[in-house]
């Protein structure tokens, strides 16, 4: 009897906050950032947000990054 195990993958998608109608206060490119401060939200997109990044982490009470959507993306399309 030749038992041959089975390697199976398991995909997790990840949800996602930040919809393609969340736009960067800056620029108005798709905000892939939203940061909770002191004086409200701030959306970004990933130029602004990484142009921002330390004034912004001392001055964020909560951050939710999105930006490995863009890496996601690219991979999904390589595919085709």
């Amino acid at each position: 009897m030749n038992m041959m195990a089975e390697k199976t993958e398991e995909v997790v998608e990840k949800s996602y906050v930040l919809g393609p109608q969340d736009r960067c206060d800056s620029c108005s490119s798709e905000a892939l950032v939203w940061v909770n401060g002191v004086a409200g939200e701030l959306l970004f997109c990933g130029h602004h947000y990484k142009k921002h990044e330390e004034k912004l982490k001392d001055y964020a009470f909560e951050i939710i990054d999105e930006r490995d959507k863009l890496i996601q993306n690219r991979a999904v399309g390589s595919e085709n």
